[in-house]
């Protein structure tokens, strides 16, 4: 299977070549696999590291009360914003949903764990009522990856974010933006947003999140006016 991998991202870089040096080396990276071999306290966090710089940049500047979290995995990245809350001296807290429950899962007393989808009309009522007393609500969407899912937990959590908090979006790298051209994944993350954003004036993608040159989350730090 893993071969088989392989064998496919050779022959997708073959098909969609990058346009530019930024995407050649954001498509080597992400076909490297690097990415899943990342580890924050020994947990599996599944991230680029320039995006982890960048939540530890938007945690300082904007304090947020309280992190969604849809899509929880391995809870590396849950403990990762967990442990920045107590280096920054921050009383925030992480509500991080999955359907998928993880044998390791950290333990922290700023981390509350749900289990179910995300667009459950349970687990919303549920988050709804953890963050009724909530001022700073900052929402990070990492679950299912495919744009039907995206767009309805878009449209089910946007609401929940507060005024000058962001509503991030990962994983808008694939389906071709620039890597996973075809090969079953569909349109994704990136496509959802598409649909989203003319509706909703309110965001806006801020694209200095994205100075690194390098993000797996392209337009995706979508910031509430």
């Amino acid at each position: 299977m893993i071969f088989f991998k392989r064998i496919l991202a050779r022959i997708n870089r073959i098909i969609n070549p990058p346009k530019n040096i930024e995407e050649e080396f954001h498509a080597k990276y992400y076909y490297s696999k690097v990415w899943a071999d990342t580890y924050f306290m020994g947990k599996n966090v599944f991230k680029c590291p320039n995006d982890l710089w960048i939540y530890q940049e938007i945690l300082w500047e904007n304090k947020p009360d309280v992190i969604i979290e849809c899509g929880t995995f391995h809870g590396g990245s849950t403990l990762y914003y967990a442990k920045l809350f107590d280096m920054m001296g921050i009383d925030g807290e992480i509500i991080t949903i999955d359907v998928d429950p993880m044998p390791d899962m950290p333990q922290h007393p700023r981390i509350k764990y749900l289990l179910g989808s995300s667009i459950s009309a349970e687990i919303v009522l549920q988050v709804k009522e953890l963050i009724k007393d909530k001022n700073r609500v900052m929402v990070i969407l990492d679950s299912d990856h495919s744009c039907d899912h995206v767009y309805k937990e878009l449209e089910l959590y946007h609401s929940f974010v507060t005024p000058g908090q962001y509503l991030v979006v990962e994983d808008s790298n694939i389906n071709g933006h620039p890597v996973y051209s075809g090969f079953g994944q569909g349109p994704g993350p990136m496509e959802a947003m598409e649909k989203f954003l003319p509706n909703h004036p309110e965001f806006e993608s801020d694209k200095s999140k994205e100075k690194f040159l390098m993000s797996f989350n392209p337009n995706g730090y979508l910031k509430r006016k």
